[in-house]
């Protein structure tokens, strides 16, 4: 190379310097034909083109016709160059430039001469802007324990249901916010609310702390942007109860400090580098960083720029419509150890994403995230981000509970064939026990439209309406025949505070009968279907199925009634399922309004139920399960015999009485009320601490009834005359088909019951 030469070395170059570039010849380039986007960032290489080695530093395809560069056919090599990226939507070789048809000024320069001598490199790309797909969020069940990053929020504005994600949580040390984008959560004072298993809350109401767009100087005074807007798009949720909230992201767990970027730091490394996000309608999110300050639109002399443009990782879902307010994450590995095995993956708060640029490549579409960076929006909003806070259940939400029970129930069976059959069909019931950690159990309960195991679907599936979810079977929030089966308030005092409908089953077992509980109900004023809990006629019934399909030698509609059953065993040994206590002091209730003047109620020990039910149990999971082998492990007494569906029934009474006795519900209450309610990590270690013990040994007694009803419904069926061959895994089809269909053990109230039992 001639040294005289005005050859540059770009790799030199900053992002200032490409700003500049820009800020210069922008107007230049969307003046010509075909360009529809600038951004700046690394050139790409073409995959077909070769390598450079030691004896061609510059390694050219020789006698090659280049084909046209996109995001799909390049790549960033580790010697890509700093470059201006100009979007064109045709790709036009150089000699059409030469004919009739192309003017010569429409060709887009290799390269940008500023005035004081810099050269900055110019890389075509290939795109084709399309609108984006538009699908509904999906009817994927949330968890109720904790809301956080990745959630939906649902707004509802001039007849209009707009959906975001929540994306994490600020403080201005005062107030905690959730925040996500500002043309979801509207104008100040408007509510907001989220989507937790299947049904919509409000969780707080829009705060007047927003962001829409700024002068890009007035963001980044040392960058060159005139007549040049950067779009923000941020608002913040002013949460109603901070306690419901936490800062860990769904599905990625704990995140860590903020990566904070600003002009002195923000450059080109950033190129190529792996964000992560978890989006409310697409999940899990991965993809890399393509290019910085993308110019999305024009509008009366003004460009309009993004900070960042991410493309969707190949092979992983791509963003849609509902994940506009989604965190994406700075993604970065620990080295290997000496053995190779990679070290912990780390997730950084880095930007907000508003929106997305849909490009079709190479016959493809693929959407593109466009995001803002997370430290300006603290800066400017004057907020700083929330760590730590309420993580004691993080990642460990779900339905521990229920798939505990039924997991271990599993191993507890005697009967060799049916314990071939249950075993076989073990992941059709619950969970690998490696997996009952609720972080695990989360994502498979969220897309309603696949496969859930059956511990949990009379939540997840039945207790929704069959418009919203495929085999749903309620007709509306909190009622409908289903409802009423998780339940029985059998320690509701009778008449004239007499004994209580346990008691009196308790004394004469003749009275676990449909007619006897509702002439109590209806003596203490329980008319309502709602109101008239049947949960151990529930199981009679499933009894009564159970033993039909061993008779008949169908083992697969055994199998899923055996694992739907374990919800409701799983119902009948926690304590606040059996008692009118059920979410406190109701009876004490005081009226009162929200932050946005809306009316509500408060009650001594409200929210006792999902704090000590799903919360504590999730936190709690592994010293949980480590209890409940050490209770299994013990001698215990043999339970009663059942031959037919009432005794099963008169077994689901018994254990209700038993369960009560080792924890009753008033004292719940009343240390939940003691440690000051909410769910902090204190009031959950304070329940532990003082339930934790007999918790264990309630759910012993639920597995233990479980195993005893699944197998003597076997033996009354003549399981005994199976054949061992028989005994196989089911699969996920079949026994969906089953649960879906409302004619499947079909749900009854109590008043519908009498006719079948």
């Amino acid at each position: 190379m001639d040294i005289l030469s005005s050859q540059n070395s770009y790799s030199s170059l900053s992002v200032r310097d490409l700003l500049d570039a820009r800020n210069q010849f922008h107007v230049h380039m969307l003046n010509k034909r075909n360009v529809v986007g600038t951004a700046v960032g690394l050139y790409l290489i073409r995959r077909s083109d070769p390598w450079p080695d030691a004896k061609n530093p510059v390694k050219k395809s020789a006698g090659k016709k280049k084909v046209e560069r996109t995001f799909a056919n390049s790549e960033v090599r580790p010697y890509s160059w700093p470059c201006m990226l100009v979007m064109v939507d045709e790709w036009v070789e150089e000699k059409a430039f030469s004919s009739s048809k192309l003017h010569p000024q429409d060709m887009v320069p290799k390269m940008l001469y500023l005035p004081d001598g810099r050269v900055v490199p110019v890389c075509v790309v290939k795109v084709e802007p399309q609108a984006p797909a538009t699908k509904p969020l999906p009817s994927w069940i949330w968890p109720e324990a904790a809301i956080g990053g990745g959630f939906p929020l649902l707004i509802r504005n001039q007849g209009l249901l707009r959906t975001a994600s929540a994306g994490c949580l600020v403080s201005d040390g005062h107030t905690i916010y959730a925040l996500t984008n500002r043309h979801v959560c509207g104008e100040p004072g408007e509510p907001v609310h989220a989507r937790l298993r299947g049904e919509e809350v409000e969780i707080g109401h829009a705060s007047e702390r927003q962001l829409t767009r700024l002068p890009f100087t007035e963001v980044y005074p040392s960058f060159a942007g005139k007549q040049t807007y950067l779009n923000l798009d941020v608002g913040l949720v002013e949460v109603d109860d901070a306690r419901d909230w936490t800062s860990s992201v769904y599905g990625i767990g704990e995140v860590g400090a903020l990566a904070d970027l600003n002009e002195q730091n923000l450059g080109l490394q950033l190129i190529d580098h792996p964000v992560s996000a978890f989006g409310a309608a697409s999940g899990h999110l991965e993809g890399r960083i393509k290019a910085l300050f993308y110019r999305y639109k024009s509008v009366g002399g003004y460009d309009y720029v993004a900070d960042l443009l991410i493309a969707p990782q190949e092979g992983n879902h791509q963003t849609q419509p509902g994940d506009s307010g989604t965190v994406w994450h700075l993604k970065s590995e620990e080295e290997k150890d000496s053995k190779g095995v990679p070290g912990k993956v780390s997730y950084r708060p880095l930007a907000v994403e508003w929106g997305a640029q849909t490009f079709s490549v190479d016959g493809g579409a693929y959407n593109f995230a466009l995001a803002t960076n997370l430290s300006n929006v603290c800066k400017l909003l004057d907020v700083e981000l929330v760590s730590a806070h309420n993580t004691a259940a993080q990642p460990y939400w779900g339905a521990t509970g229920h798939y505990s029970i039924g997991n271990v129930a599993v191993g507890q069976v005697k009967d060799k064939k049916l314990a071939k059959l249950l075993a076989a069909n073990a992941l059709r019931i619950s969970f690998d026990r490696t997996d009952i950690a609720p972080g695990k159990i989360n994502e498979a309960l969220k897309d309603t439209t696949g496969f859930i195991a059956l511990a949990d679907v009379p939540d997840v599936i039945w207790k929704k309406q069959p418009g919203k979810v495929k085999g749903g079977r309620d007709t509306g929030f909190n009622s409908g025949p289903e409802h009423p089966t998780h339940y029985a308030d059998i320690d509701i005092p009778g008449p004239n505070d007499g004994p209580s409908l346990r008691e009196l089953c308790m004394q004469d077992t003749d009275r676990v009968a449909v007619e006897y509980w509702q002439g109590f109900y209806d003596s203490v004023g329980s008319t309502a279907s709602k109101s008239r809990g049947c949960l151990p006629f529930r199981v009679w019934q499933f009894y009564d199925a159970m033993v039909g399909y061993v008779e008949k030698k169908d083992y697969a509609s055994y199998v899923a009634a055996a694992g739907l059953l374990a919800h409701y065993v799983g119902d009948a040994c926690q304590p606040l399922h059996g008692s009118f206590l059920a979410d406190g002091y109701q009876d004490q209730a005081t009226e009162g309004v929200t932050s946005t003047g809306k009316p509500k109620k408060d009650w001594p020990a409200k929210g006792v139920h999902s704090i000590y039910e799903t919360k504590m149990i999730d936190a709690k999971a592994a010293e949980l399960f480590e209890a409940i082998d050490k209770v299994l492990a013990k001698p215990a007494a043999a339970l009663a015999k059942i031959d037919e569906g009432r005794k099963a029934a008169v077994a689901t009474v018994k254990l209700m009485d038993d369960v009560a006795r080792l924890i009753p519900p008033s004292e719940i209450c009343d240390a939940y009320v003691e440690l000051g309610e909410g769910a902090s990590r204190a009031v959950i270690d304070g329940l532990w601490e003082q339930f934790g013990a007999n918790t264990a040994k309630v759910m012993a007694l639920g597995i233990r009834n479980l195993a005893h009803i699944w197998e003597s419904a076997w033996i009354e069926g003549g399981g005994d005359s199976a054949k061992s061959a028989d005994m196989v895994e089911f699969s996920e089809a079949e026994i969906r088909k089953r649960y879906v269909n409302p004619k499947f053990v079909p749900s009854l109230d109590l008043d519908q019951l009498a006719a079948v039992l």
